[in-house]
């Protein structure tokens, strides 16, 4: 995520669980509030963080075509004995094959009822640059759609997404990634965002050092609206 920021000024590793093509939820005043963990991020008391009023905790799992997150399945677990809405994320490279980064990412996550849908994240291209981007990045969310039931969460920010992706996969769900702003900046063909990771210093409770925070544009009906239903 810290890379996005490098790249294109803004983050995003994100989710709109909402896509243009829906309802835009109606009051913005309610905002939940989550966080996305990596290996990265240390956990030291996962007690203290089920008090600390977090509605969603979002996991990386997946990198390109065989990283697995050391942390993920264990974290994965505890979140489900929990009971903490858990989501998982993949980090999509460029510059390797759509269908195996798909596969990688079925094989290694099974999401179930009560769960956020698949998250994938897209924000940098990398050498060497493969023609026919869009189509491949298509493939893996089709992929993943088929095998979920649901759409998949697109993580990216407002500068990679109108600069290279333009105004492909509009209805897609959103979670947009923008620090410093009262309101995000919405990339070329979304209405509206449905998570905002506003802020990388997030200080949570059992998490030593910060983490980032983000809002979902809802309150927790609408939050609980746009979970899995069949795992």
């Amino acid at each position: 995520m810290k890379a996005f920021l490098n790249h294109f000024g803004a983050c995003v590793v994100g989710i709109c669980l909402m896509s243009s093509s829906t309802q835009a939820i109606a009051d913005t005043t309610q905002r939940l509030t989550g966080i996305d963990l990596s290996h990265h991020n240390t956990v030291s008391d996962w007690s203290a963080i089920t008090s600390a009023e977090l509605s969603f905790v979002i996991l990386k799992a997946t990198d390109g075509m065989d990283y697995l997150d050391p942390t993920f399945a264990d974290r994965f677990e505890t979140l489900g004995t929990l009971g903490l809405v858990r989501g998982a994320y993949h980090f999509y490279e460029t510059n390797d094959a759509p269908e195996v980064q798909a596969s990688w990412f079925i094989e290694n996550v099974g999401l179930r009822a009560g769960d956020l849908p698949p998250v994938v994240d897209i924000e940098r291209v990398k050498a060497p640059v493969r023609e026919g981007l869009q189509d491949e990045f298509k493939v893996f969310l089709d992929m993943l759609e088929d095998h979920y039931g649901m759409k998949p969460i697109i993580y990216t920010g407002p500068d990679f997404w109108t600069h290279v992706m333009k105004e492909h996969l509009p209805h897609y769900p959103l979670w947009i990634a923008q620090y410093g702003v009262d309101t995000p900046e919405i990339p070329d063909g979304w209405g509206n965002w449905t998570l905002w990771q506003y802020t990388d210093a997030h200080v949570v409770p059992g998490i030593n050092g910060e983490t980032d925070g983000n809002h979902f544009n809802g309150g927790i009906d609408d939050l609980r609206s746009v979970l899995l239903i069949d795992g």
